[in-house]
C-alpha cells in the first residue's frame, strides 16, 4: 500500500511554510499546485504515486482552475446586475404604489389644526356580510376599532378619522391595522394593503428596500405601481 497521502494529509513542514509566508489559507489554484508539488516531493521513492493517481490529481487541479475562472466571471456578472438593479430601483422614488402590508405612518394632528383622516386599504377574497378594522399603536395596544358594512370581493378601503376609541386624536407615529370579515358566520380571508409613495430606497442590507411614506416594505410585497393615478401592471 502506498504511503502517498491525500491533499488533506500534507506534511507539517508545508503547513509551517504556509503559516510563515502568511498566505491565504483558502485553497486557490496556486495553493492547490503548491500542495501537489509538496506531495510529490515527500512521496516514498520506493512506492511512488501511480500514474493513475497523478492524472487524477492533475484533473482535480484542472477542474479547480476552471471553477475559479467561472467564479470570478460570475462575480463580475453579479456585480453588474446588482449595479443595474440598484439604479433601476432608484427610479421608483416618488412613485405611487400598492403593496401588501399592515404598517402605516400617521402624521398626527398639527398644532391648532384639524385631525387629518387616513385611508386604510384592504383586499377581500370573497364577499362578506360584516367586517371589523382594528388599529394598533407601536406597542401593540389597540387604539381604535370600527365596524364596516357588507362588501364585495376585491379591494376596498375605509377612512379612519385619526381618533382613538375615546375620541381623542392620536399622536404622530407608525401604526398597524388588521381587518377581519365573515360571511354566513364563516371567516373570510382579508389582506391589508398599504398605498402611498416610495419615499426612500435603502441599500444597506445588500437588497434594495423601499419605504412607503417612511415605512419599509419588501419589493416582493409590491402589487403594482401607479402612473398618473392609473394602476400599472
Amino acid at each position: 500500500m502506498s504511503d502517498v497521502f491525500d491533499i488533506a494529509g500534507l506534511p507539517a513542514r508545508y503547513e509551517e511554510q504556509q503559516q510563515v509566508s502568511g498566505q491565504n489559507q483558502e485553497l486557490g489554484k496556486d495553493a492547490f499546485l503548491g500542495l501537489l508539488t509538496t506531495q510529490l516531493q515527500y512521496q516514498d521513492p520506493l512506492d511512488p504515486m501511480s500514474n493513475e493517481d497523478f492524472i487524477a490529481q492533475l484533473a482535480q487541479f484542472s477542474s479547480l482552475e476552471q471553477l475559479m475562472g467561472i467564479q470570478e466571471a460570475m462575480g463580475a456578472v453579479y456585480a453588474g446586475i446588482a449595479s443595474m438593479n440598484n439604479s433601476s430601483m432608484a427610479n421608483l422614488l416618488g412613485t405611487e404604489v400598492v403593496a401588501y402590508g399592515d404598517a402605516f405612518a400617521y402624521p398626527g394632528t398639527p398644532e391648532g389644526g384639524e385631525t387629518p383622516p387616513f385611508e386604510l386599504h384592504f383586499e377581500s377574497e370573497a364577499a362578506y356580510d360584516a367586517a371589523t378594522v382594528t388599529i394598533f399603536n407601536e406597542a401593540g395596544s389597540v387604539v381604535a376599532t370600527a365596524n364596516l358594512p357588507a362588501g364585495e370581493a376585491g379591494e376596498g378601503s375605509w377612512t379612519w378619522d385619526g381618533l382613538d376609541s375615546s375620541g381623542q386624536p392620536v399622536p404622530e407615529g407608525t401604526y398597524t391595522f388588521d381587518v377581519s370579515a365573515t360571511s354566513d358566520g364563516e371567516s373570510v380571508d382579508m389582506e391589508t394593503l398599504v398605498v402611498g409613495k416610495i419615499s426612500e430606497m435603502d441599500y444597506s442590507q445588500g437588497v434594495p428596500m423601499p419605504s412607503i411614506n417612511g415605512v419599509p416594505v419588501g419589493l416582493d410585497q409590491i402589487l403594482r405601481l401607479m402612473d398618473g393615478g392609473e394602476p400599472t401592471p
